[in-house]
């Protein structure tokens, strides 16, 4: 009986890491609402720190983040929504 050449060939696969799509998604978040919040200034009174142009920076990086996300499962089920 011969030996294997190397054992890599018969371990299992890794488990897939459950904690991933969060990360991957906080990191979006993080990413957008920082890009967002160094141009971005307040919608009513105009200045850089305001706290509610800091929330339209969450928002945004909110709605952008759930888009990189999750935006082929929307489209793929708006798409299964159109054709009934």
């Amino acid at each position: 009986m011969s030996e294997p050449c190397c054992d890599h060939h018969h371990e299992p696969a890794p488990a897939a890491r459950p904690m991933s799509g969060i990360v991957r998604f906080v990191a979006w978040f993080v990413a957008f609402s920082g890009l967002y919040a160094m141009s971005a200034v307040c919608p009513f009174c105009g200045r850089a720190g305001c706290p509610v142009g800091s929330a339209s920076a969450g928002l945004v990086g909110l709605a952008f983040a759930s888009l990189m996300q999750w935006g082929r499962a929307c489209r793929s089920f708006l798409a299964r929504a159109v054709r009934r």
